[in-house]
């Protein structure tokens, strides 16, 4: 009887880079009003593999809303994207 061997491509991970996590935060900016509220940085942690992504969440909220109003915008996501970097999220 022949045996048949199955075999898996692994797919290589790289680190993510500022700018694929920049399309990323703001691909989630889903009511495209310029600003990410807490649930979409939730949406975006999850979509990058955050283990508890509402956490992550609030920590980036905490790390980079500068103004202290609650939403990331345009000029303090350069500061979401450092505290993301620095996590070491990978892409396949």
């Amino acid at each position: 009887m022949p045996v048949i061997v199955k075999t898996v491509e692994k797919k290589k991970k790289v680190r993510t880079t500022e700018n694929q996590l920049k399309g990323i935060f703001r691909k989630h900016d889903k009511n495209g009003d310029g600003v990410l509220s807490k649930e979409e940085l939730k949406e975006a942690f999850k979509y990058l593999g955050a283990l508890i992504p509402g956490w992550r969440a609030s920590c980036g909220l905490r790390y980079a809303d500068a103004n202290g109003d609650g939403y990331i915008s345009d000029g303090e996501l350069n500061a979401l994207v450092q505290y993301a970097a620095n996590l070491g999220y990978t892409v396949e």
